[in-house]
């Protein structure tokens, strides 16, 4: 695993969150199609590209995704519950849901994790890959056989749209075949070939992605947790082009301080992002006594996420600074 190639991936997730952020903060129908089309199966696809042959045994293996993912999938519910909870107390004098609502939505039973819906992806990336773990470890020989049955399932649940199981257990399948595609990827040295790097090339794909999306999909703002995607395999090949696009352009940018930054705090980002959507909710419910509309126009929505990253660049900076004078401190006493 090179350094330059850790670089670009780096720069893939901070653009990517940034996406992912942008996405949610009140985009318009338009941004949606264009950023959903992809923004999900692209982190998946990242995660398998950077999969590695683990020498571990399953359960030394379940302990590290465990620390990897679950923890921080308490931690940000912890957070989520003590704050939604006690603003909501606050101003109606009643918990945000009933009791056993909120135990379910807290540990992921009933297909929904409440307020702080993003932190699915946590929960399913661990499925995803002890399920990978698990084909590679003990069924190397069979991986294709695995492929063509999540496949299968795949295309199944997406006539099931809109249903959520626990753990999102429905989404596993979908998510597995990006996560598949990535590690596949990496293997064949995909993002290498000479062809892909002809800028023209580029352009088609780029092209070939908004057509799909916006006329063979047509106009699809894809649900991937619930898998409202319209044509399965419609969406497949277009969220496939939306990735190849977006991994070679972020290829080509190469190491980015600022956007590495992000890319290397993007769970964090992920888990906190929800928290500026009641600021700006309860904030402009303050100053014009209105509620929010659902979309607002791209120049506002991008404004929205700039100041939200803003906040994040400087508190990242400052934990920089921090590690930074402590780790100086600790050289000049020993």
């Amino acid at each position: 695993m090179t350094t330059k190639r850790m670089d670009w991936i780096d720069t893939a997730k901070g653009i990517g969150i940034f996406l992912v952020v942008w996405g949610h903060f009140y985009a318009s129908d338009t941004l949606k199609v264009v950023i959903y089309g992809f923004h999900m199966p692209l982190f998946f696809f990242l995660s398998g590209y950077l999969y590695k042959t683990h020498a571990i045994s399953l359960p030394a293996f379940l302990k590290k995704k465990s620390k990897q993912l679950l923890v921080p999938f308490f931690l940000f519910q912890i957070i989520t519950f003590v704050v939604v909870g006690a603003l909501t107390f606050v101003a109606s004098k009643q918990l945000a849901a009933s009791p056993i609502t909120m135990l379910q939505q807290f540990f992921f039973l009933n297909g929904d994790v409440g307020f702080n819906s993003p932190l699915w992806f946590l929960v399913v990336l661990f499925s995803v890959e002890v399920v990978f773990f698990v084909m590679m470890r003990y069924f190397p020989k069979w991986q294709w056989l695995v492929a063509l049955l999540f496949l299968i399932l795949a295309v199944f649940l997406s006539t099931k749209s809109g249903i959520r199981l626990t753990w999102g257990l429905q989404i596993v399948p979908l998510s597995w075949l990006f996560y598949y595609a990535g590690f596949q990827c990496r293997s064949w040295y995909f993002l290498t070939w000479k062809l892909l790097q002809k800028k023209y090339i580029i352009l088609l794909m780029a092209f070939s992605y908004v057509f799909a999306v916006f006329y063979l999909n047509q106009g699809q703002i894809v649900g991937f947790r619930s898998n409202n995607l319209g044509n399965f395999f419609v969406f497949a090949v277009a969220a496939i082009l939306g990735i190849l696009v977006f991994c070679l352009i972020c290829k080509r940018i190469g190491k980015s301080k600022l956007w590495g930054l992000f890319g290397r705090h993007s769970l964090v980002i992920m888990g906190t992002h929800y928290f500026f959507l009641m600021l700006y909710a309860n904030g402009w419910k303050i100053l014009t006594h209105q509620s929010l509309n659902a979309a607002y126009p791209t120049w506002i929505t991008l404004l929205l996420t700039c100041f939200a990253f803003l906040i994040y660049y400087l508190c990242f900076h400052i934990q920089n600074l921090i590690h930074k004078n402590n780790r100086q401190k600790k050289e000049f006493f020993q």
